[in-house]
């Protein structure tokens, strides 16, 4: 075995559509423990809405302690839940935004979601598959900590109202909403820091990648090697090393490492570390 290594995103790969591990993958995360491969985190949602989950600890346990969150910008401890390293968006971000008018925003501060409107927690829960509930409404938005900035509204204006605030990004415009995030977020990035800071490893070339989604496109193609799910993003399907034909579950009770055996990059940096 050629990796010591495995970085799962959650949901659409790691998870079912009830949000849990079905056996048959806790199973298989197990044997990858057997053969020796530490198991990572890598996900787009912030210690808040992995906490929503419920998981399990004969799941938790079976990862490392520090989870990857919020796109490679969070390091959070699940046992002491402890937030040990967080990027944010500038702290003049959220005023420029309210100063410009737009009457639905939704800010993530990693242990909270909140929300200038009613309309826009109902569009952020179901775009996000997260509770209504858990969302607070409140005219008053927290400047900071904000990990994510959900803005409804036309990403040109987004531009304008940030105009001069540097160590932003502003994502395109989907579902009718644009996010602005830390400059620089991408699990790649995050996973870099991780690897070097705590397993002292200088690439990603010993890490093999399992993911899905658009968030999961430079990872997929920037780690040793990247395993697509069979219903993945076309581009996270292209950036891959292989594509699952079938589930996940089956792929690492009965057939990994199969179609990874020649495949192993030296582990490339994404243009966001440099």
């Amino acid at each position: 075995m050629t990796f010591g290594y495995a970085a799962f995103d959650l949901d659409g790969t790691l998870l079912g559509a009830d949000g849990c591990v079905d056996p048959v993958t806790l199973d298989g995360l197990r044997r990858l423990r057997e053969q020796g491969l530490s198991l990572l985190v890598a996900t787009g949602r912030s210690p808040y809405r992995l906490q929503q989950l419920g998981l399990p600890t004969e799941v938790l346990d079976l990862f490392e302690p520090l989870m990857l969150l919020r796109d490679g910008d969070i390091q959070w401890n699940w046992r002491t839940d402890a937030i040990e390293s967080m990027r944010t968006v500038p702290d003049t971000a959220v005023p420029a935004l309210l100063a410009w008018g737009f009457p639905d925003i939704v800010v993530d501060t990693g242990r909270g979601i909140v929300s200038t409107s009613a309309s826009a927690a109902d569009r952020y829960a179901r775009l996000y598959r997260c509770p209504r509930s858990s969302i607070v409404v409140s005219g008053r938005l927290p400047h900071a900590p904000a990990l994510k900035v959900t803005v409804f509204g036309e990403r040109r204006d987004v531009l304008a109202a940030l105009t001069g605030i540097d160590g932003c990004s502003i994502g395109p415009r989907k579902s009718g909403r644009c996010n602005v995030v830390p400059l620089g977020s991408c699990k790649t990035a995050g996973l870099a820091r991780l690897m070097a800071e705590r397993y002292a490893e200088p690439t990603l070339g010993r890490v093999v990648a399992f993911g899905d989604g658009d968030n999961d496109v430079c990872l997929l193609g920037s780690v040793g090697a990247g395993v697509a799910m069979a219903d993945s993003y076309p581009g996270a399907a292209r950036a891959a090393s292989l594509r699952l034909r079938g589930t996940l579950a089956g792929y690492l009770t009965a057939g990994f490492p199969r179609g990874l055996e020649k495949i192993r990059r030296a582990g490339r940096r994404c243009r966001h570390t440099t």
